[in-house]
């Protein structure tokens, strides 16, 4: 299939291809292709003769593409690609524009496709016959045919240059020879090519020998060989100085190559002077060589030349210096020729504000030399707007001289200052003040404000001025006179005003020229301002006053109390919403006062404008809530009503509702009478568990505390103080998790000294290193559970019976569905659960109504899909989680309230059904110590469930040993009990329910059968596997009997019996064991050993808590006989 060739495709559907991969890419080429290489295909048809010039074109254009976005193609393909690209060049009948192109594509495909890899191996034969190929066609100069091939040749020779440097560096002498024989425009090419060559050999020096004479050529131009220096990448080490003769002869090239630019185009002499000043840098040649040859750059009226000028300025500052004036005068006069494009002129003034960054420093000469220019800088009338605000940026860069300075200059016999700089470049812009707030100019200005402003203290200048040096500044006392007289007059202006102190207090250099601000405003516009209804345009200004705490408030205070004076003197039957809405806006203020400034401070001004509104104002609901205010601010300390107001509730009367339904109008109760009933609420409120529980327990066993202390804890409490043995004290004996105490009466004895010996030692110790990780509930946080269950409601409660029938056809839509808002569910019980956290659910939306009539209980608790399926079920319940934290681990119940509010502002509360707790609620596993490493924690279970195995006999010789709890505080001790249950239940069905109860329990597997069993279902990891015949522990948690006695059980089946009984033996083969170790909190645990045969498991039961096997024996019936 390799070796066939790809099917030809046809001009209609090469269009189709390229179409389809300039929309989607590589990614539907399949359709075209049939598999075959795209590159091959694309050179099959290049060469053919039916295939239009136009359209090889485009696919020359697509293969560049390709192999630069997607995969570039191998090295066999490149000698192909080369192989085609020499046949079309040496075909007489294929067009120039064809030849061309394909060597601009070829070139492409090279530099992509071995550019990638550090080490050429097989691209090294095609790029020698490429670039032979090339200098083969550049080998003709003054030949004028193909003249513009050859200048494309030389640009490919150039990239190919750039992108493997030195790789002509041998040939160098040939290239400068071939330059200077070029008589036609075509030299431009030539020229670029040799500049890049040379420019390479002279940063990177490839090696003494292939550079020994620029000027005399030692090998042949071809065939072409790959420098060495290009395959071991390893340099000369030399000084250019030093090496006399080569260091001449490129100084002669570099000579040759700056009397050629004048026969350049814009752009040539741009890429030309990229390589001609780092070498004429990296040769140290004299800077003023490039001063005398390329002055006349300036002098141009090309963009192009001029940037090119400026950028050999700034790398030579010394040379050029004393000329910066003439520079920006040149500058300054291609900005004011109104013939040239925009974007030069604007690209004018952005050099010559740079050129004045660079040059000026801290020279007083220079900046008196920038501001004798000044007059110069003034923007006409007729300029464009682009150009006045650059103008304006110019001056206000003046002005800032004019600041350092410290005192006016004269300029053609006219003082100028920075007042006066100010004042004159906004006569262009003048026409701000009374055209609309979003017009061009009016952003022009207040950019100039703040240009002018922020003069003595720009964002670049890292050192904080003194605030008093700038608020003193005349410019500064300038632009208040401006901003207060222009907003006084022009009421269009508040917005853009307020946009710039906005801008200045967000500044946090500049954050106290925007309070200065507001100072002037409150102290010389407040005064000035006409009391009438014009008034309220100037709110937005008054709400920034209000807002910041520095602004005293007597004045705005004051203000506002006259206003409101006229508001009642010219209140009227036309003028009635104009009043509610002016003494919102003011009720506003006053709530803003509140919350930003202290209460002694305004507590006359404003006690006397809310008594004033609750006396005097003509609308009642200004008057209640002017009313509220001052009872809040007269009863209630500063700091709580600053709380109250920032909760960002929106009280009645400072703007109108958008709900629909207020919470602040008074519904009919009669349509949710019967929600104030508990027993209603729960029959549409219903709250459930997420995963039912294998047991439904109804019952609990819970014992009183028979101790003569009534203080102490409860009787399964098990854990006290550890304190010191000296001191006579009440001691505690735990057993079975349960506390007893006995009083140190005289009669009784000391313990005697315990010897262990290895084995207790060793439990002990794991014990111990396991009860320090369970941390003691009434010194730190406890251990919880979580309870997962689902909140949801009935909407039918919540719609009129009238509209009932017709509410469930319209309910298709979510957004026409009830909906409970701030959900608050708090819980309760009597079990000792410690205190239960509440939980808040936003917002809840309703169940569609049923089209049914009443249904069971049992049918209520199911969620019915709504038709359609414009709601989904899961959008309609909300996921609670209930955190206990148990100081027993036993079953119970969970009490749950509600209160909440319903869409028309209604407070529903009550009780909702219970939840029930089971004993598997209380199933965790054991704490893994810190220090236990992953990998190590199988093992740990292991060795931490044959501890608990032995500690928990009813004998054990552990049992008096006591463990500290995380802590440091409480102890505990352990004296376990046991028992053994017999479930008829197959092998199959058994694995089944542990792996999906008790999967995450398990740390022991024993016995071949049930390993591979149990690894085949891929539930149970990371536990221990075990044999029975490797495993060391079966004689201590595998065996029938144990140290205190055998533990028998009798069959009355088919089965003969001895005269004292069988020992178990139904079921037939033991297949093996599986140890589950379950922790309950808050420090018990439960041991399940299962030995399993065909037919039927034994389960020893080994614990910590006595009270735990009366929940145990109904949990492995229903988990295992379900």
């Amino acid at each position: 299939m390799a070796g066939m060739p790809p099917k030809p495709l046809s001009p209609p559907e090469w269009d189709s291809l390229i179409d389809d991969y300039n929309l989607d890419g590589a990614t539907r080429l399949h359709r075209w292709t049939g598999g075959a290489s795209v590159p091959d295909l694309c050179l099959s048809s290049i060469l053919r003769k039916d295939i239009p010039i136009q359209l090889k074109l485009h696919i020359l254009t697509f293969l560049e593409h390709h192999s630069l976005e997607d995969s570039p193609p191998p090295p066999p393909f490149l000698l192909r690609l080369l192989d085609a690209l020499r046949s079309v060049i040496q075909s007489p009948s294929d067009p120039f524009p064809l030849k061309d192109q394909f060597l601009i594509s070829t070139t492409a495909v090279f530099v992509t496709s071995l550019s990638e890899t550090d080490e050429f191996g097989g691209g090294a034969p095609p790029l020698c016959g490429l670039v032979e190929l090339l200098l083969t066609i550049i080998n003709r100069p003054n030949h004028s045919l193909d003249r513009h091939t050859r200048g494309v040749a030389c640009e490919c020779l150039r990239q190919l240059e750039l992108a493997f440097p030195c790789l002509l560096s041998e040939i160098a002498p040939h290239l400068w020879s071939l330059c200077q024989s070029e008589r036609t425009h075509v030299s431009q090419w030539y020229v670029l090519l040799l500049s890049t060559a040379v420019l390479n050999i002279v940063k990177l020096k490839p090696s003494e020998a292939s550079i020994a004479s620029i000027s005399n050529a030692t090998i042949p131009l071809v065939p072409f060989n790959l420098p060495q220096f290009l395959i071991d990448r390893v340099g000369a080490d030399f000084v250019w100085k030093e090496n006399e003769i080569c260091y001449k002869e490129l100084r002669r090239v570099v000579a040759y190559l700056l009397d050629c630019p004048q026969y350049l185009t814009s752009f040539g002499v741009v890429e030309f002077m990229g390589a001609i000043i780092p070498l004429a840098e990296e040769l140290e040649l004299q800077a003023s060589l490039l001063k005398v040859q390329f002055s006349w750059l300036l002098f141009t009226f090309k963009p192009l030349l001029c940037h090119v000028f400026l950028g050999m300025y700034v790398k030579f500052l010394d040379s050029f210096e004393g000329q910066e004036f003439e520079v920006a005068s040149r500058l300054l006069l291609l900005c004011k020729e109104s013939h040239h494009h925009l974007v030069f002129r604007l690209l004018a003034l952005h050099w010559m504000l740079g050129l004045f960054a660079l040059t000026v420093g801290e020279d007083e000469a220079r900046k008196r030399s920038i501001i004798d220019m000044s007059l110069r800088f003034y923007p006409t009338i007729f300029d464009p707007l682009a150009m006045k605000a650059l103008k304006l940026d110019l001056l206000a860069y003046c002005s800032r001289l004019l600041s350092d300075i410290g005192d006016a200059n004269v300029v053609k016999g006219v003082e100028v200052d920075e007042v006066k700089l100010f004042k004159d470049g906004l006569l262009s812009v003048s026409s701000f003040k009374w055209l609309p707030p979003w017009n061009t100019e009016t952003a022009v200005a207040f950019r100039t404000f703040h240009k002018f402003l922020i003069g003595g203290s720009p964002h670049s200048d890292s050192a904080t001025s003194s605030v008093s040096a700038l608020t003193e500044s005349n410019i500064f006392d300038a632009l208040q006179k401006m901003l207060v007289e222009s907003t006084s007059e022009f009421k269009g202006l508040v917005p853009v005003v307020v946009a710039f102190i906005d801008r200045l207090l967000g500044c946090h250099k500049h954050c106290w020229l925007g309070e200065h601000l507001l100072k002037t405003l409150d102290k010389h516009l407040l005064p000035k301002l006409n009391k009438n209804y014009n008034l309220g345009s100037y709110f937005p200004i008054f709400e920034r006053i209000s807002e910041n705490d520095h602004v005293s408030p007597s004045g705005l205070l004051n203000l506002l109390l006259r206003f409101m004076v006229f508001l009642v003197e010219k209140h009227g039957p036309d003028n009635g919403l104009r009043s509610w809405h002016h003494g919102s806006k003011i009720l506003g203020i006053c709530r803003t006062m509140l919350v930003h400034h202290h209460g002694s401070s305004l507590f006359t001004g404003l006690s006397h404008l809310l008594v004033s509104i609750c006396l005097f104002f003509p609308d009642l609901e200004v008057r209640d809530s002017a009313r509220f205010y001052l009872r809040m601010l007269i009863g209630i300390p500063g700091k709580k009503v600053k709380h109250i107001l920032n909760t960002g509730e929106q009280l009645p009367g400072l703007s109108p509702s958008t709900h629909s339904g207020s919470f602040f109008n008074l519904q009919s109760p009669s349509i949710f009478h019967d929600l104030t009933k508990s027993s209603s609420i729960a029959s549409c409120i219903y709250i459930e568990r997420a995963k039912s529980l294998l047991v439904k327990q109804s019952w609990s066993l819970s014992l009183p505390n028979f101790g003569t202390n009534p203080d102490l804890p409860g009787f399964f409490d098990g854990i006290r103080d550890n304190e010191p043995a000296g001191e006579e004290q009440v001691l505690e004996i735990t057993m079975s998790g349960d506390t007893i105490l006995e009083n140190d009466l005289p009669h009784q004895q000391k313990g005697p000294l315990r010897v262990m010996d290895a084995k207790n030692s060793e439990i002990v110790n794991e014990l111990r290193r396991h009860f320090i990780s369970i941390p003691d509930y009434r010194h730190m946080p406890g251990l919880k559970i979580q309870i997962s269950c689902n909140l949801r409601f009935d909407s039918e409660p919540l719609v009129d019976e009238g509209e009932k029938y017709t509410a469930a056809n319209a309910f298709d839509r979510e957004d026409q569905l009830p909906a409970l808002y701030a959900i608050v569910l708090t819980f309760t019980s009597s079990a000792p659960y410690g205190a239960i956290s509440s939980f808040h659910i936003p917002f809840l939306l309703g169940s569609p109504p049923k089209s049914d009539k009443l249904l069971s209980q049992a049918d209520s608790l199911a969620i019915v899909s709504v038709e359609n399926g414009h709601v989904e079920e899961e959008s309609l319940k909300a996921p609670v989680c209930i955190e206990l934290e148990p100081r027993e681990p036993m079953p119970g119940l969970v009490d749950v309230f509600i209160e909440t509010n319903a869409d028309n502002g209604q407070v529903i509360k009550g009780q909702l059904h219970s939840i029930s707790v089971g004993i598997e609620d209380m199933f965790l596993r054991a704490i893994v110590p810190d220090d236990i490493a992953e990998d190590d924690v199988p093992s740990y279970y292991v060795n931490l469930f044959n501890a608990l195995w032995e500690a928990c006999e009813t004998a054990s010789s552990t049992g008096r040993e006591t463990f500290a709890l995380k802590g440091g505080r409480g102890i505990a001790a352990i004296s376990g009990t046991r028992s053994v249950k017999l479930l008829e239940v197959p092998v199959t069905t058994l694995v089944e329910a542990i792996e999906r109860h008790l999967a995450p329990f398990v740390v022991c597997v024993i016995g071949e059968p049930l390993v591979g069993m149990v690894k085949s279902g891929g539930v149970i990891k990371d536990v221990i596997w075990k044999d029975s015949s490797s495993d060391s522990s079966l004689d201590i948690t595998c065996s029938p009997t144990s140290a205190r006695g055998a533990l028998y059980l009798k069959y009355f089946g088919d089965e003969e019996e001895d005269d004292g009984g069988t020992q178990i033996t139904a079921g037939r083969e033991n297949i093996g064991y599986c140890h589950i170790l379950i922790f309950l909190p808050p420090r018990f645990h439960l041991l399940f050993q299962l030995e399993i045969r065909d037919f039927s498991t034994l389960v020893r039961i080994r614990t910590d808590h006595w009270p735990c096997l009366a929940y145990v024996d109904d949990y492995l019936e229903a988990l295992f006989l379900e």
